[in-house]
């Protein structure tokens, strides 16, 4: 994929500052976002009283995550030719319109099918662009801590959003869960049309374009969104299948897992948010992935509260860790002008887990169990910590 010759760069940050105000109105545009996107952690319950199966359940969640890698490649290509601002305007619009039109669907069948894969559309080009942007203003000697603070408001829905939803389900039933998420992903598209383009046209129009692309280590690159690849899959086998789990084995609280693992995501990048740069990300990564396959292991075999609770917490301290620090690995291979695409391809690869194995693990589910199913998850992210530890990626910077 060559690079526009026209294409839009960064601008320069002027200082080394993180906490600034268009940092903050941004990780609002996150929250607000991402509350919505969490809310649709509890989607597959809509499919069951539908009378989906499990099957059904991660042939969907498999539909939303095709739908969410396919629209990367476009969407990791305007970003760096047109600017962030356009792009995020309009996968909000379709955020809104996917929530609002699921009011309308009483069945499974096509008309679901095509809200599935435009929410997916909206849901991927948001991902994308959220931390496109947050890799803009952060400084560069802050790069670990600024993606890890930045990605907080976006973990914070992953816990508070579960919860929510099964508050307004139970007590309102769907059609008020789809309107609360509509209402979040309109707050989120309003909040993105007040901050400030990050890009800006570059200087030299008649730059070669196939340099763009000259001196990228792909090896690293394939290395690293291969490893990106095991820890979405294993993140999304959670996501998707743990809420049918717990109904259907009495395992607690949905919500209470979900708060535990977002709190302690949060909870590590605010008080360690620098540990990773000053340590070196190599060093912080492996033991991150080693820690959420244990827990992907543990979570089918534990049935107290508390014993959920801290398998919530082991997911979201290596989740705190991991997901900033494969995107940053992933930035530091290629250019400030690739970076949108770059982005993008993490992203992608971060829900090609999602596309890949969630129709798998749910026939796996259907055939040998639960057990079975997150057991394969967890295996999958423990061979892939056991690859980062026998073969480091390099960091450039």
């Amino acid at each position: 994929m060559s690079a526009d010759a026209s294409a839009p760069t960064p601008r320069p940050r002027a200082s080394e500052a993180l906490f600034t105000p268009r940092f903050w109105l941004a990780c609002a545009m996150h929250f607000a976002g991402g509350m919505a996107l969490s809310l649709y952690i509890l989607f597959p319950l809509f499919i069951r009283q539908l009378g989906g199966s499990k099957f059904s359940m991660g042939l969907y969640a498999g539909v939303t995550g095709a739908a969410a890698v396919a629209a990367r490649l476009p969407v990791g290509h305007l970003l760096d030719t047109q600017g962030r601002r356009g792009v995020l305007a309009l996968a909000g619009l379709l955020h809104v319109a996917a929530w609002l039109g699921f009011l309308t669907v009483g069945t499974l069948g096509p008309r679901l099918l095509f809200l599935v894969v435009m929410y997916g559309v909206a849901s991927g080009s948001l991902f994308a662009s959220y931390f496109t942007y947050a890799s803009d203003i952060v400084p560069v000697s802050r790069r670990s801590e600024g993606i890890a603070m930045f990605g907080i408001w976006g973990m914070l829905p992953n816990g508070l959003g579960p919860w929510l939803g099964e508050m307004l389900i139970g007590h309102g039933g769907f059609r008020v869960y789809f309107t609360v998420a509509a209402v979040f992903a309109f707050v989120s598209l309003c909040i993105s049309q007040l901050l400030p383009e990050t890009a800006l046209p570059a200087p030299t129009p008649h730059r070669d374009a196939g340099s763009q692309h000259s001196g990228v280590p792909w090896r690293e690159l394939l290395f690293l969104l291969s490893t990106t690849f095991m820890f979405g899959a294993a993140v999304n086998s959670i996501y998707t299948f743990f809420a049918p789990f717990a109904h259907a084995h009495g395992r607690g609280s949905v919500g209470g897992f979900f708060m535990s693992y977002a709190l302690t995501a949060v909870a590590v990048r605010v008080l360690t948010g620098r540990l990773p740069d000053r340590l070196g990300l190599r060093r912080v990564l492996i033991p991150s992935l080693l820690l959420y396959a244990a827990g992907t292991l543990c979570l089918p075999h534990v049935e107290q509260s508390l014993a959920l609770i801290v398998v919530g917490m082991m997911c979201g301290a290596g989740h705190g860790y991991a997901f900033p620090i494969l995107n940053v690995l992933t930035m530091q291979q290629v250019t400030p002008a690739q970076r949108g695409r770059a982005v993008s391809w993490f992203t992608a690869m971060f829900d090609l887990g999602n596309t890949l194995a969630n129709p798998l693990l749910g026939a796996l589910a259907e055939w040998a169990g639960y057990v079975a199913m997150f057991s394969a998850s967890g295996t999958g992210i423990l061979l892939a910590a056991l690859n980062v530890w026998r073969r480091p990626p390099a960091e450039p910077e």
